[in-house]
């Protein structure tokens, strides 16, 4: 069906509970080039096909230098399983509870972003698990804020407490 296999979890990788994150430490991080292929992959995937998007003249015809990406897409490329930190996770993830985001400014095709996580927040549910809160932030090449993301995870409190 598919040429993407789920990660094997080695015992070489340290798995994380939700108690294992540092509030305000920066989790992942990542670089992202938004070329024409992605945009046009998005556009396949999602049936978004606004000028904006794909078209310089319009582009510029609303004030901006080049098509810019979709909100979507940006949100799509915080995604937990798209970060460095994910196959640590393999063992404690449990659900996606939500995500905002906060467009702070333009991203243009052909701008290279950074992606970077930051834990901010932990709550203890019943049950060995907790929500684990990131904010995730998109930075411009000059490190201009790009975009501001908040994810809510289920995870596993500890991996600890089942091998007891």
């Amino acid at each position: 069906m598919s040429n993407l296999k789920a990660s094997s979890i080695s015992s070489s990788i340290r798995q994380l509970g939700g108690e294992d994150f540092i509030i305000g430490e920066v989790v992942a991080e990542r670089q992202v080039l938004l070329d024409a292929t992605k945009f046009e992959n998005f556009a396949l995937l999602t049936g978004d096909k606004h000028p904006i998007h794909y078209s310089e003249e319009y582009a510029q015809s609303k004030g901006l230098r080049a098509p810019i990406a979709h909100g979507l897409l940006l949100t799509a490329l915080t995604a937990l399983g798209a970060m460095p930190v994910s196959d640590q996770l393999t063992d404690s993830m449990i659900a996606m509870l939500g995500v905002e985001a906060r467009f702070v400014s333009p991203v243009y095709i052909g701008d290279l972003i950074t992606v970077r996580m930051i834990a901010t927040g932990i709550e203890h549910k019943s049950g060995n698990r907790c929500v684990v809160t990131f904010n995730v932030e998109l930075l411009s090449e000059n490190q201009d804020s790009c975009a501001k993301i908040i994810q809510h995870y289920l995870l596993k409190t500890s991996l600890k407490k089942e091998s007891l």
